[in-house]
């Protein structure tokens, strides 16, 4: 063998020796990535609609609360007060729907006026033209599933302004950020992030989404009592609105007197 045929049958081994660890390398990251799950949610309002396209609402009493179900993600409603209380009303907003956030305060309030009286199911209505939203009500969701629904729901709003601009990495280090101040720190910011890409929580937030296209609700905020829209003749304030749901709750409570 000559120094030249050595060369070449040592550069040869070598060769095969690289590939075989590369080849061993490719399998053991394959087989690694057989417990990663891919994300689900891409935080598109598309994918929000196609979800929402296939549900028959038919089979739901839209104007109460539903049960957790398939198309639900098998996710509950976002209920403020007492879900057993003699008057319901279904909120339809927007986490980022500039009314919304100032009428959440008055939401809150008139919670706290008629105690034990009134519930308000809150249903996110994702408009179009907030690209932030889709990420925001998946955040909110995937609180809720650790039981931290309200405050981070108060927390969002609260920041609204904050937050309004942000997008992608910027935004969802915020939406962290607000879990683990809500949380107090000891939440799961993994199941968090997690439960934020999952497929339950992109069906819960269409599923939300496909009721207010099929009661045909005309903006954010739109309330509901016993499936009747609460009028808002548009040119008031939100307190004024306010009284006006308030007078809604007075009437419907005098006919269960």
């Amino acid at each position: 063998m000559t120094k030249k045929t050595g060369l070449i049958v040592g550069m040869s081994a070598a060769v095969v020796t690289l590939l075989a660890l590369i080849s061993i390398t490719i399998w053991q990251i394959s087989k690694n990535n057989t417990d990663v799950v891919a994300p689900f949610n891409d935080y598109e309002l598309s994918t929000m609609k196609q979800l929402a396209t296939d549900i028959d609402y038919s089979q739901y009493d839209l104007a109460n609360i539903i049960p957790a179900n398939e198309n639900s993600g098998n996710l509950p409603e976002n209920i403020l007060g007492n879900p057993d209380a003699p008057v319901i009303i279904t909120e339809h907003m927007d986490y980022q729907c500039t009314s919304c956030a100032p009428m959440n305060v008055h939401v809150n309030k008139i919670l706290e006026e008629y105690d034990g009286k009134v519930a308000f199911v809150l249903r996110a209505y994702l408009l179009p033209y907030h690209s932030s939203s889709p990420r925001v009500t998946s955040a909110a969701n995937a609180a809720a599933i650790q039981g931290y629904w309200k405050d981070y729901k108060d927390l969002v709003f609260a920041n609204q302004s904050e937050w309004y601009e942000s997008e992608d990495n910027e935004l969802q280090n915020q939406l962290e950020e607000y879990f683990v101040q809500v949380s107090n720190g000891k939440g799961d910011l993994k199941k968090f992030r997690a439960d934020m890409a999952s497929e339950a929580v992109a069906k819960k937030v269409a599923f939300d989404f496909g009721i207010g296209n099929e009661i045909e609700i005309g903006g954010t905020p739109w309330f509901y009592l016993d499936g009747e829209w609460i009028e808002n003749p548009g040119d008031i304030t939100q307190a004024q609105y306010a009284d006006l749901i308030r007078k809604a709750i007075d009437k419907k409570l005098k006919t269960l007197e």
